[in-house]
């Protein structure tokens, strides 16, 4: 889409004095490191991911670009071995999703014709996908499939009470008490995962999050993801797999809240197993998201001095950077000397091997 001439020309000026906080050490080698994701971009992706035994891709939430680059990249990701894809959802919202009535709606980050995509490939009933979350969408309805296997059990029936017009977080510690009660019931498993240890943990941290303490929520929510993925691939004979989740959860290291991620994790796991890791993220210059409600701009330029220096240089609407080759050079780098941006920089490099850079995002669903 072409900018107004006056846009066009703060843009550049606004660029200019970036460029002007990144030491030349820096900013060659990111020049040289930038790809157009609709050519050179998807296939230094799709190089990686073949090379490859974990991929994991730091979504955005709530747009239609990310789930156009995966109609384009997984079908030669299967081809290269890829099997299973690692979801940002509960392990009974995945089997819902796979397995579930089609006319049954499905709440969360997934919809239903990208859960069918993905899983359309396979030749056999095994899951491709693999809830590897809580059920923060909609816990009301594992309580009645819980309950609707144990009829007689007043804990349960008394869960089922408390949201008989639906879920809201406030019935968090309640519930929570009404399902640990319910210690020895028909528990029901859903692809190998408790259904009532799934409900246990995903009121847990729903209660974490109402009483304020959402540090210890942040944690424990990437503990039970870290639980499912390593239960999901020990399970299926360690395949490869391609990990979706948002932005936050697939760092390497600590991130800037002081959690441990899954993607920590993973990266670890990689590392024990000899295993090669590519993570590569993603941000937005503008454009506009849905997520659970209408359309609402989105631009994270202003977020991060890193996010703002990338938008400044990047040459494609939707470029992809390769961040390893700098890592070194901003390493090399005083730290009482690296401006804000080449700190930014650094938490990105060492977090991440790839950013992508859209100008622009649309809506999901228009």
């Amino acid at each position: 889409m072409r900018q107004p001439i006056a846009a066009f020309v703060v843009l550049v000026a606004g660029a200019a004095a970036i460029s002007g906080q990144v030491a030349d050490t820096v900013a060659l080698p990111l020049q040289r490191a930038q790809y157009d994701l609709s050519t050179d971009g998807q296939a230094l992706l799709l190089k990686e991911a073949a090379n490859a035994s974990f991929f994991l891709l730091g979504e955005l939430h709530g747009e239609n670009e990310i789930p156009a680059l995966i109609r384009s990249i997984w079908p030669p990701m299967w081809e290269a071995g890829y099997r299973h894809v690692a979801a940002e959802i509960s392990p009974w919202a995945a089997n819902q999703l796979e397995f579930g009535d089609r006319d049954v709606p499905v709440a969360g980050l997934w919809t239903r014709p990208e859960a069918t995509f993905v899983t359309a490939l396979k030749r056999d009933r095994g899951a491709v996908l693999w809830g590897c979350d809580i059920e923060e969408a909609q816990p009301h309805r594992l309580i009645r499939d819980l309950a609707a296997a144990n009829p007689a059990d007043e804990h349960l029936r008394a869960a089922v009470d408390e949201v008989a017009t639906g879920y809201q977080r406030r019935l968090a510690p309640i519930l929570l008490q009404h399902v640990e009660a319910a210690a020895n019931v028909n528990d029901r498993m859903v692809n190998g995962v408790s259904l009532r240890g799934s409900l246990v943990r995903s009121l847990e941290i729903e209660t974490d999050r109402l009483t304020g303490a959402a540090l210890q929520a942040s944690i424990r929510r990437e503990g039970v993801m870290k639980d499912l993925f390593y239960q999901y691939w020990l399970a299926t004979g360690k395949p490869k797999v391609f990990l979706r989740f948002g932005r936050n959860h697939l760092h390497r290291g600590y991130d800037r809240r002081g959690v441990s991620t899954l993607g920590n994790f993973v990266a670890e796991l990689g590392a024990a197993e000899r295993l090669r890791v590519f993570n590569v993220a993603a941000f937005s210059g503008g454009g506009k998201i849905a997520l659970a409600g209408p359309p609402s701009d989105f631009d994270e330029r202003a977020d991060d001095p890193a996010f703002a220096y990338l938008a400044s240089v990047a040459r494609y609407p939707a470029t992809v950077f390769d961040l390893r080759p700098m890592r070194q050079a901003l390493h090399r780098l005083p730290g009482s000397n690296r401006s804000p941006i080449e700190a930014s920089l650094m938490y990105w490099a060492d977090s991440y091997d790839a950013l992508i850079f859209y100008r622009q995002v649309t809506p999901l669903g228009k």
